[in-house]
C-alpha cells in the first residue's frame, strides 16, 4: 500500500509549509497517573491497524513511500510537565508544540499528554490535556478526528487480537516496481491530462458556479515565521446556531472580528479558506477540497450575512464537488515520484500573490458524541489548530464534540504580538457573543 502522489506531496513539503495536525481534547480529573494513562492509551492504539502504520521510503525517492504496519513505540507518547499549568500556560506550550514536526518514517502520530492542568475551560477541578498529533500526510482532518476516536473512546479490543496491516516489499522489489511503472504513468498521464483540459472546459459552462474571486491580501496574509501562538473561546454550540450551522455561525463571528481588527480593510472583501470534505471511496487520505468563501463582513444584519454566507458556501461546494473536479485532479494521481520530487524542489512559496483564496483560514470539524473517555473522565471540550503558511498569519478551528464548540485561533508573533493576539482574542469573543443573541 503506497502513499497516494497528493498525501506524499504533503510529506515533501512538510519542511517548507509545515501541515502537522494537534488534535486536542480536554478531559476533566481523569483518574490514575499519567504513566498508567500512557500505558491504556498504548494498549487501545495497538489494537487499530491505521494507528500501527508507518511510512518506509523507497531509496531515491524513485517511487511513493509505502506504508508499513509496525509496534506501537513507548516513544508515540509524551508527557509535558508544564512549569506553569494554567490554563494560559497550557496555550502557551500549545504555541510551542505547534512547531513540532512529525517523520513520517518513524511514526505518522504522537500524542502528547499535559496533566495537572487548572482552569480549563468547562473544568471544575484539574483536567488532563491530550493532543494527538497527526500528518497530513496520513489523514485529513475527518480522518485524524475518527482516529482520535478509535484511540480516546474506550473500546478499542486488547491488542494482541489486532489484526496484521500491510507490510513494504524488499528494497530490490521497491525499485523493480518503480522502474516497471514509469512508462505506465507516462502514458496515463497523457490520457488524464486531456481529460483535465476537458473538465476545465467543462467547469468554465455557465451552469457550473464559478470559482471564488479571492481576496485582496490583508496585513495577516504574511510569512508567519517559525513561531506559533494560540487562543480557544469554548462556547455552547447553540451560541453559533442562532444564524445557520455552526459553521456558518462561525463564519459569521469571525467575519465581524476581522473587519473591526483591521480597520481599514475593505470589509467587503475580506473571505474565508474553507476545506469541504468530499464523498465517496478515495485513494487519497486527504479527501477534502478549499474553497474561497466571502464574508460579507459589510452587511451589519448578522442574519442577513449568515444567509448569504450559507449560500455563498453551497454555491463554492457545488462546484468543487462537481465530477469535472475530480477528472480536472486526475492526473496527479499518475506522475512518476522523481518529476514530482523534481517540481516541489522548485517551486516558489515566497512570492506574494496578487489575491489570494481567504483572507484567513477556517476549518470546520465535528468530531461526534461527547463520549470519550480517559481514566474514567469524559471529555469535556475538543479543539483544533490549522496550520499556517507563508501567505496565511492567521487560521480560525471550529470543532465540536457534543453540544460544546471551540473556536481556535492560530497566529504567530511575527504577525500579531502578544498583545495584538489579546486583542484579537477579545474581539472575537465579542462577535461570538453578538451571534448568540441574533
Amino acid at each position: 500500500m503506497q502513499l497516494h502522489p497528493s498525501d506524499a506531496q504533503r510529506d515533501w513539503l512538510d519542511d517548507r509549509v509545515r501541515s502537522d495536525q494537534f488534535l486536542l481534547f480536554c478531559f476533566e480529573e481523569p483518574a490514575g497517573d499519567p504513566g498508567h494513562l500512557v500505558a491504556e492509551l498504548r494498549r487501545r492504539a495497538s489494537a487499530v491497524v491505521e494507528l500501527r502504520l508507518h511510512a518506509v521510503a523507497v531509496p531515491g525517492d524513485l517511487d511513493y513511500p509505502y506504508w508499513a504496519t509496525g509496534p506501537v513505540g513507548a516513544d508515540r507518547f509524551v508527557v509535558h510537565r508544564l512549569p506553569d499549568p494554567s490554563w494560559p500556560g497550557v496555550q502557551e506550550a500549545l504555541g510551542e508544540l505547534l512547531t513540532d514536526r512529525l517523520d513520517i518514517r518513524a511514526s505518522p502520530w504522537r500524542l502528547h499528554l499535559l496533566p495537572g492542568v487548572t482552569g480549563a475551560p468547562r473544568c471544575a477541578a484539574a483536567a488532563t490535556v491530550v493532543v494527538l498529533q497527526v500528518s497530513h500526510a496520513f489523514a485529513d482532518g475527518a480522518r485524524a478526528s475518527a482516529l482520535a476516536r478509535a484511540l480516546l473512546s474506550g473500546t478499542a479490543p486488547a491488542g494482541d487480537g489486532a489484526p496484521a496491516g500491510p507490510e513494504a516489499p524488499a528494497v530490490p522489489v521497491m525499485l523493480l516496481r518503480a522502474a516497471a511503472r514509469v512508462p505506465l504513468q507516462l502514458g496515463s498521464l497523457l490520457v488524464t491530462g486531456a481529460r483535465a483540459g476537458r473538465a476545465e472546459r467543462e467547469l468554465a459552462d455557465p451552469a457550473v458556479p464559478p470559482p471564488a474571486p479571492g481576496c485582496p491580501p490583508s496585513a495577516v496574509n504574511t510569512d508567519p515565521g517559525p513561531r506559533r501562538a494560540v487562543r480557544t473561546i469554548v462556547c455552547p454550540a447553540t451560541d453559533l446556531r442562532t444564524v445557520g450551522t455552526v459553521t456558518v455561525g462561525a463564519l459569521t463571528a469571525i467575519g465581524s472580528a476581522l473587519a473591526e481588527f483591521l480597520g481599514d480593510f475593505p470589509a467587503d472583501r475580506l473571505g474565508a479558506e474553507v476545506p469541504v470534505s468530499l464523498a465517496g471511496n478515495r485513494l487519497s487520505r486527504n479527501a477534502y477540497r478549499s474553497t474561497g468563501v466571502r464574508l460579507f463582513a459589510h452587511v451589519r444584519d448578522l442574519r442577513e450575512r449568515a444567509a448569504a454566507i450559507a449560500d455563498d458556501l453551497a454555491q463554492r461546494r457545488r462546484r468543487i464537488t462537481h465530477p469535472a473536479m475530480d477528472l480536472r485532479d486526475r492526473p496527479l494521481a499518475h506522475v512518476p515520484a522523481p518529476l514530482l520530487r523534481f517540481g516541489l524542489a522548485r517551486a516558489d512559496f515566497g512570492a506574494v500573490p496578487r489575491t489570494v483564496t481567504g483572507t484567513t483560514v477556517v476549518s470546520s470539524v465535528y468530531r461526534g458524541a461527547g463520549d470519550l473517555v480517559l481514566g474514567g473522565a469524559v471529555v469535556r471540550f475538543t479543539a483544533g489548530f490549522p496550520g499556517l503558511s507563508p501567505v496565511m498569519g492567521l487560521t480560525h478551528g471550529v470543532h465540536g464534540i457534543g453540544d460544546v464548540v471551540t473556536l481556535s485561533v492560530t497566529t504567530s508573533p511575527q504577525v500579531l504580538e502578544p498583545g495584538e493576539l489579546d486583542r484579537y482574542e477579545t474581539v472575537l469573543r465579542a462577535a461570538v457573543a453578538q451571534v448568540a443573541r441574533a
